[in-house]
């Protein structure tokens, strides 16, 4: 064979594989992700609600134009998530980034300014520096409206956690950002909603003080009210029950129906106030008496593994309430002062349900012990206190006159009181060895002395939950969960009973991929300042030095070999 024809041969036999390789790269896909925290590579329930869809899902994003530094990185991340979006959705996704603040029209812009706020986006004020060296404030709104057909939602996308700095919260955002955006996805496309219901006839909490919380859940669930007592047969069509601050004892019924209940794989969240006492009260009276609650529930609850102890909890990290400073006579003058018995509750960050969360606000919180008579259900602490905090055995005086005096941390010696944990696992039913033959004829539920794999959380505190109710002539005016009047600041309270819920109710679904976590890759600012100096002149100097000393070096040698000769 001649070396031409060779030649031939194997350029085509080339063409043909590189052909064939082709055609089979465009049929499979993969794509290699390099991070050590996996941060381009979307979870598996985002990926399955993607390739459902089958109508376009649009995003406008309201976070273009002149930003600083960190909210073009977040834009530039919001960018690539959509795009990673469209790799399995298609042109099912459509973005758009839009500037809310373009335009001279000064009354156009305020106008889409208030349409954006009453749709649900959330604005923030951000400093740039302008040309002329100095700074200008702008009103910016880092989120989104994403519309399905005629449904929409807003998302909100920037974290504003007081509590930390604004390098974290951006972090915090970017950690969150696949979760916020395929939620919005998830309940604008969702079609079966499963069931979850508030449990009545203890003297729970009302529709309007579950208002808030209530109106979010019908965005992913079928929301209803049922009472124990009385429609205890349809007890299992519901995926979660939500036991809101019962203030009456439990009948031996309803105790059987939430055991029962449990027993054959329910889920169940308790917001239970162990200690009953009342700002009301104390209005009234500067002092009033914390007295032991009698719901009758402590032996059930003991039997699943947890306690909420006969105690308030109070702590140096705190809420504030309205307190009138004025002397006595004059003209009623009030401030907002710390209330130690409202602590603020930070989480561990050690599960999907509470991380990268504000602080949750709560009023009148006990203490919970777990225990380790129950070795077939796990336990996760979810809510604790400070590291400042301490606990009063009920019955007790409290007395409002407390706020007047700054709160000695040194008598806080206290720290990380539990106050709301997860349980999961087979429980052991309350009513084993108990006659039940008149309950099985009431509700209609055999016995099971073991439960299927359950879950359920425990808080220590009922108000967690509720929100502020003004009833009016022209309605009844229901506030944000978690939103503090007096500080003008919206607690986690919201977010983390959602995030609650949803692993109770969807086992499976999108709660997991709050898990992500983005690492932060941040400068130290204190060896910065103290070490500045230092860098300036190993990544100034020492370049240019070296390069001196190479050209000193090479003409020394290039004249060394030409004087040879």
């Amino acid at each position: 064979m001649s070396k031409k024809r060779k030649n031939l041969l194997e350029f085509l036999l080339l063409f043909v594989i590189i052909i064939i390789a082709n055609i089979i790269f465009s049929r499979v896909y993969h794509r290699f992700d390099l991070t050590s925290d996996n941060r381009y590579t979307l979870k598996p329930k985002t990926r399955a609600v993607l390739n459902e869809l089958d109508d376009v899902v649009y995003f406008k994003v309201y976070l273009s134009g002149d930003m600083p530094v960190g909210l073009k990185r977040m834009q530039n991340r919001i960018r690539e998530m959509l795009n990673e979006f469209r790799i399995y959705a298609g042109d099912n996704i459509q973005y758009r980034f839009i500037n809310p603040s373009s335009g001279d029209d000064d009354q156009k812009r305020q106008a889409l300014f208030k349409d954006l706020r009453e749709k649900g986006l959330e604005p923030t004020n951000v400093k740039s520096r302008d040309k002329e060296g100095g700074y200008t404030q702008k009103v910016i709104f880092p989120g989104a409206l994403v519309n399905h057909g005629e449904r929409q939602t807003a998302v909100n996308l920037l974290k504003n956690n007081p509590g930390l700095s604004a390098e974290r919260n951006l972090n915090h955002s970017i950690q969150a950002l696949e979760y916020k955006l395929i939620d919005a996805v998830y309940k604008l496309t969702l079609e079966d909603r499963k069931s979850i219901a508030f449990v009545t006839g203890q003297g729970e909490l009302d529709k309007y003080q579950v208002g808030d919380i209530t109106r979010a859940l019908r965005d992913y669930y079928q929301v209803d009210r049922m009472d124990l007592e009385q429609e205890v047969r349809s007890l299992q069509d519901y995926q979660t029950l939500i036991v809101a601050k019962p203030q009456k004892p439990f009948s031996r019924q309803a105790k059987y129906a939430l055991d029962q209940y449990l027993m054959r794989g329910g889920n169940i969240l308790w917001l239970i106030d162990r200690v009953q006492i009342s700002m009301d009260s104390l209005r009234v009276s500067s002092s009033t008496m914390a007295t032991i609650g009698t719901l009758n529930l402590s032996d059930q609850l003991f039997k699943y593994g947890i306690r909420v102890n006969p105690d308030l909890v109070k702590d140096v990290q705190c809420a504030v309430i309205p307190v009138n400073t004025a002397y006595q006579g004059d003209q009623p003058q009030f401030s907002p002062s710390p209330w130690t018995y409202f602590p603020l509750l930070s989480s561990p960050n050690n599960h999907a349900i509470n991380k990268n969360l504000n602080m949750i606000r709560t009023e009148f919180v006990s203490s919970i012990d777990t225990l380790s008579t129950t070795p077939g259900v796990r336990k996760q602490v979810l809510l604790s206190s400070s590291d400042h905090s301490k606990t009063i055995q009920a019955p007790s005086l409290v007395d409002l006159g407390e706020v007047s005096g700054k709160p000695d941390p040194r008598s806080f010696r206290q720290k990380d009181l539990i106050t709301g944990v997860l349980l999961e696992g087979e429980f052991q039913s309350v009513f084993v060895n108990r006659f039940t033959s008149e309950l099985e004829q009431k509700t209609g539920m055999s016995p099971r002395e073991q439960s299927r794999m359950a879950r359920m959380i425990v808080l220590s505190d009922g108000d967690m939950i509720r929100n502020n109710v003004r009833h009016q002539p022209n309605g009844t005016m229901i506030s944000p969960l978690g939103y503090d009047q007096y500080t003008r600041q919206t607690y986690g309270n919201k977010p983390f009973l959602l995030n609650s819920i949803h692993y109770l109710a969807d086992k499976e679904g999108l709660i997991g991929i709050r898990a992500r976590e983005v690492k932060m890759r941040l400068l130290d600012k204190n060896q910065v300042a103290t070490e500045r100096v230092r860098w300036q002149v190993l990544n100034v100097g020492l370049p240019i030095l070296l390069i001196i000393l190479f050209g000193l070096v090479k003409n020394y040698l290039r004249k060394r070999k030409y004087r040879q000769f």
